[in-house]
C-alpha cells in the first residue's frame, strides 16, 4: 500500500470538510468533528484556510454552549457559480433557458432567449452579459438537442449551431470550463438523481413535437453515452414508424413508442422506463395499452416499471445542474 504524503493527507481532509459542510450547510467544529472523524484541532487549522479563501464563512449569530459562544461555520454557496444554458423545445421552436446556479444547486437568476437570439454571434453576446455581471461564474454547462461528436455538434436540432465546435469557441472566448450534454441524457440523469438509488438501470424516451425522438440510459448513477456519444439516438432504429414526419400523428407516435420500447427492453432490461413527450394527446391510458401489448411480447417476467413523466424540463435542468455541481466540486478539490 502506498503511503500518503503529508500534503495529500491535508488535501484529503480539506475535501472531507468541504463535503460535510456542503451537505449540512453550517456546523460547529464539534459537529464537524463528530461527522468527519477528524480531531477538533485539525479541523480548526483547516477551517482557517477555508475561511481565508472564502469557501467557508463564520455565521454572525453563533451558538452559545456551556456559557461559551461556539463559532458556526457555513459553506459559502456563492464561492463559485456556474451557468446552465438549456436548449429546449417550446411551442414547436427551439429556445434557450439561461440559469445561474450556486454550489447548492440553486437557481439564482434565469432568462429565456428565443431562437433568433441563439445564433453564435448573439449567443456569445448573451453569455458575455451573464459573465460580466457575475465574475464568480467559472463554467458553462450546455444542454443541447443533439450530440457532440469529435468536438463538433454533428447532430443538432438547432441548425444555426450545427457542426460548430461550440466547446472550443466558448473556451477561447471566455477562458472557462465547458460541458456539453445531450438533453435526454441530462433528463434521465436528473430523474435518477431525484430517486437517489444505486445499482439500477433507468431508460428514458423523449418525443418532442417537431423533432426526432431520443433515449437516455443511466446505470448505477452514471450516464451511458457509448464511444462517440451516439447511444440513445433512436431515430436511427429501423422501425416501421420511424419516419421524419413532425408532429407525428397520434397513431404513428403510439406505434413508435411501442416499437422503441421493445428494443429498449430487449437490449437493457431496465429497472424503470420513463416516457417524456410534448404531445399533449398522449396519455397514461395510451401507455397502459402499450404495456399490456408488451406483456405478450415479454411473458417471462414482470415488465419494467413504465411511467409517463411529469415534467421533462424539470428533470432536464436537474440533470444539467448535477453535472455542473460535479464538475465544480471536482475542480475545487
Amino acid at each position: 500500500m502506498k503511503s500518503h504524503k503529508p500534503r495529500n493527507i491535508k488535501n484529503h481532509n480539506l475535501n472531507v470538510l468541504r463535503s460535510v459542510l456542503r451537505e449540512n450547510r453550517s456546523l460547529s467544529t464539534k459537529d464537524l468533528s463528530a461527522i468527519s472523524g477528524l480531531s477538533v484541532v485539525s479541523i480548526n487549522k483547516l477551517l482557517s484556510e477555508l475561511v481565508e479563501t472564502g469557501e467557508v464563512t463564520i455565521q454572525e449569530n453563533s451558538a452559545i454552549t456551556g456559557g461559551r459562544r461556539a463559532s458556526i461555520y457555513q459553506f459559502n454557496q456563492n464561492y463559485n457559480h456556474f451557468l446552465v444554458v438549456q436548449f429546449t423545445e417550446k411551442n414547436q421552436e427551439i429556445v434557450a433557458l439561461f440559469h445561474v446556479c450556486n454550489l447548492f444547486g440553486e437557481v439564482i437568476e434565469e432568462k429565456e432567449f428565443t431562437k433568433d437570439e441563439l445564433i453564435w454571434d448573439l449567443l456569445k453576446q448573451n453569455i458575455s452579459v451573464f459573465i460580466e455581471k457575475d465574475s464568480s461564474i467559472s463554467s458553462i454547462i450546455f444542454g443541447i438537442p443533439g450530440v457532440e461528436i469529435e468536438d463538433k455538434l454533428k447532430i443538432m436540432d438547432f441548425e444555426p449551431l450545427s457542426h460548430l465546435n461550440l466547446r472550443q469557441l466558448v473556451q477561447e472566448k471566455f477562458g472557462i470550463q465547458v460541458i456539453i450534454e445531450n438533453d435526454i441524457n441530462a433528463a434521465t440523469l436528473g430523474y435518477a438523481v431525484e430517486l437517489n438509488t444505486s445499482d439500477e438501470i433507468y431508460v428514458s424516451l423523449y418525443y418532442p413535437e417537431n423533432y426526432p425522438p431520443g433515449a437516455g440510459i443511466v446505470y448505477d448513477g452514471k450516464l451511458f453515452r457509448g464511444k462517440h456519444g451516439l447511444s440513445g439516438e433512436i431515430k436511427h432504429l429501423p422501425l416501421t414508424s420511424n419516419k421524419d414526419i413532425f408532429p407525428k400523428p397520434k397513431e404513428v407516435l403510439v406505434k413508435n413508442i411501442y416499437e422503441a420500447l421493445q428494443v429498449v427492453i430487449s437490449m437493457y432490461d431496465p429497472t424503470r422506463i420513463v416516457i417524456y413527450t410534448n404531445h399533449l394527446d398522449f396519455s397514461k391510458d395510451d401507455l397502459e395499452n402499450i404495456r399490456i401489448e408488451l406483456t405478450q411480447v415479454f411473458p417471462y417476467f414482470e415488465l419494467s416499471d413504465l411511467r409517463l413523466a411529469a415534467s421533462f424540463q424539470e428533470d432536464y435542468l436537474r440533470g444539467l445542474i448535477h453535472l455542473g455541481l460535479e464538475n465544480l466540486i471536482h475542480y475545487m478539490e
